[in-house]
């Protein structure tokens, strides 16, 4: 086979017909998810029904649903989509499809971190801006336009922050889902608070040792954390879909 490595062609099918695949047996999950101003807003109706002891709050409790729903959404899409390939049946067809390690990898992080996700944004923004014009809003008020609000987050979070660290959520979680053959959301948490158990202790250290030295400390003065940020999120990134891609280039049944 020519280009074993990476071929355009061959990609581009492989990577339409995954979609589909994933459209047709997860489509209405990711439908109902995007759908939940819906949920939020027959919630609050009901509840404001009871008395006057309850305030009316679609859009505080849009947005506190909109980060919460978010992350369980990332947390999910992950194991819903390619969970089962580290079953014995349907992985080993899996590594029987005519495509390479490289391609099954860029298929897989481009649709859990780009495509779905964007579907579900899509599904949810728009069914927000239709209730807040039905409730006699302004446009200012919908979440495509509040999200970008300094007072957005209930949790005091910026939202690209929360982008960037919901990106690497998804591809640690894919990591996972491709990884362990059961319980994988249960394990990945559980190897992800161990991981910041280990990072805490180890930046606690570090933090000790710097102030112990003046000069050293002083000197972290000048550091831009917000390129910090950046560099330490793209390298995790970058590390997190090489895991992937051994994962998927040495995977067995």
């Amino acid at each position: 086979m020519k280009n074993d490595i990476f071929s355009f062609s061959r990609f581009g099918r492989y990577f339409a017909g995954e979609l589909a695949s994933i459209c047709s047996g997860k489509g209405l999950s990711i439908l109902a998810f995007g759908l939940m101003p819906v949920y939020i807003f027959i919630l609050d109706l009901l509840f404001s029904s009871f008395g006057d002891g309850y305030e009316y709050m679609y859009a505080i409790s849009r947005n506190t649903f909109f980060v919460f729903s978010f992350w369980i959404f990332a947390i999910w899409i992950p194991s819903a989509c390619y969970g089962n390939i580290t079953d014995k049946r349907a992985g080993a067809v899996y590594t029987l499809i005519p495509v390479s390690s490289l391609e099954k990898t860029l298929s897989m992080i481009i649709s859990t971190l780009i495509v779905i996700p964007l579907a579900f944004c899509i599904i949810w923004t728009g069914t927000d801006f239709l209730i807040t014009m039905a409730i006699g809003s302004p446009v200012k008020d919908t979440v495509l336009v509040y999200a970008f609000s300094e007072s957005f987050t209930p949790l005091d979070l910026d939202f690209s922050d929360m982008l960037v660290s919901a990106a690497n959520a998804v591809l640690f979680f894919l990591l996972g889902a491709v990884f362990f053959r059961k319980h994988k959301i249960a394990k990945t948490i559980l190897v992800w608070m161990g991981i910041g158990i280990v990072l805490v202790l180890l930046g606690m250290t570090v933090l000790e040792t710097m102030t112990d030295n003046w000069q050293s400390a002083a000197s972290l003065e000048n550091v831009d954390i917000s390129t910090l940020n950046i560099v330490w999120s793209c390298t995790i990134a970058a590390i997190l879909g090489i895991a992937i891609f051994l994962r998927i280039k040495t995977i067995q049944y």
